[in-house]
């Protein structure tokens, strides 16, 4: 069943035919193959997306849309220039912090990457920084935007494996920043040895100074209360991760309205409609998955795939790092979100069986398929960093890679040491 699941979702992928779509006819071969009815595959998809928790998706979806629209991402850049700014690789590292307190608050790498490649692009260019390092630094940041809490494929990953969203946050806390902190320390070499980032004028970049510190920070940090809100309420069990988005959407549309007044309400419908889109989407996706993980259940797949597993090797870090040279591939030709809804059902239990914590399971599968948005040919980070940089994906492939090896290398030391991200969800139990 599985490699008829398989070999059927690959084919009419590679078709063309939209993902979506095409685990739909995956999932009517299944069911042809079992002699199941066919009704049970829309009576399945209604009850997948019949979810509260998938309400966090819209709400998070918002936030982001707001903060493209209402200026709230640009005082989160001016914020980080006035911590960072004047270090080696300057606007880099810029970039890099301002993904990360971006992502603390969307949730999503292509709105990261939207907003802040948007606003720090073009002034890496005038500082003679190549248009397409520029993009590479943008792109490669974004993907601390799913691991940083609040993170949709962790609310993704929560749902469809019924695994604890607070826990899952709470575990991307220390990753994220690894992964950022990394990601600055490969800028700051590429720009020494590149001679990147001339100062065209010596007034573009300001001097680290407390009182430009004070009045950034102050501006910003409204915006910074929204991820201080989630996972504090969180933690302290005032609300659920769904709530926790209702809150941070609500934060954000009276900031952007009411004291920011960079977003009006005639640009709501736009921004709910933008928002609607995306959500239909993931739903979709959401239901038609749901039926899949139910189907390959009921067959028995993770079962069996957990024995195929357990007779190539009997040690618990080979069967992970398989796993993860697994996820890689799938990375390169499938989107993280339906990856994520089509695989952890699959994989989870073969992890479970071998001792490996769901939780840990997820953050480690969420980096691994976000590493998937910046390869080709499927990278959809890629494409929008493409876009905003007005550059070739061929260019863009090229000055990403030391970003990704960087990221791979990252992604290796949390399969090596575990505790770097259990630490803070084991506090929790």
């Amino acid at each position: 069943m599985l490699w008829l699941f398989l070999g059927t979702l690959f084919l009419f992928v590679l078709t063309g035919i939209p993902v979506v779509f095409a685990l739909g006819l995956s999932n009517i071969a299944i069911m042809s193959a079992m002699d199941l009815q066919f009704m049970v595959l829309p009576a399945k998809m209604i009850s997948g997306m019949n979810s509260f928790p998938l309400l966090a998706i819209p709400f998070f979806m918002f936030v982001g849309e707001i903060m493209n629209h209402g200026g709230i991402a640009k005082r989160l850049v001016n914020f980080a220039d006035a911590i960072v700014g004047h270090i080696t690789g300057g606007l880099g590292h810029v970039n890099i912090l301002a993904s990360m307190f971006f992502g603390g608050i969307s949730g999503s790498a292509i709105a990261d990457t939207a907003a802040i490649g948007g606003l720090l692009i073009p002034p890496m260019i005038e500082q003679d920084y190549p248009a397409d390092y520029s993009a590479a630094i943008t792109a490669s940041s974004a993907v601390i935007g799913i691991i940083i809490p609040p993170s949709i494929p962790f609310i993704l990953y929560g749902i469809i494996t019924n695994t604890s969203i607070a826990q899952l946050f709470m575990a991307g806390i220390i990753p994220g920043i690894i992964v950022g902190l990394s990601l600055m320390a490969t800028t700051y070499f590429t720009t020494k040895k590149h001679d990147y980032g001339h100062i065209v004028d010596s007034e573009q970049v300001a001097e680290f100074t407390l009182k430009r510190l004070w009045d950034t920070f102050k501006e910003a940090a409204l915006a910074l209360t929204i991820p201080f809100l989630v996972v504090g309420g969180i933690l302290g069990g005032v609300f659920t991760a769904t709530e926790a988005g209702a809150v941070a959407a609500f934060v954000a549309l009276l900031l952007a309205l009411f004291v920011y007044k960079e977003v009006t309400v005639k640009d709501l419908p736009d921004i709910l409609l933008a928002t609607a889109k995306t959500t239909a989407i993931v739903l979709f996706l959401c239901g038609m998955a749901m039926v899949t993980a139910w189907l390959l259940t009921v067959a028995r797949v993770p079962f069996n795939l957990a024995t195929m597993l357990t007779n190539l090797t009997d040690s618990t870090l080979g069967i992970l790092l398989i796993t993860n040279v697994l996820l890689f591939l799938v990375g390169f030709v499938m989107d993280l979100t339906p990856a994520m809804l089509i695989l952890a059902p699959i994989l989870l239990p073969v992890m479970e069986q071998v001792g490996i914590d769901p939780v840990y399971f997820g953050v480690i599968m969420s980096i691994n398929l976000g590493i998937g948005l910046i390869t080709p040919p499927v990278g959809t980070v890629l494409y929008v960093a493409t876009g905003v940089a007005n550059i070739t994906l061929e260019d863009l492939v090229k000055s990403i890679l030391p970003f990704l090896f960087t990221l791979l290398a990252v992604l290796g030391l949390l399969i090596a040491f575990p505790q770097l991200v259990m630490f803070i969800p084991n506090l929790m139990r």
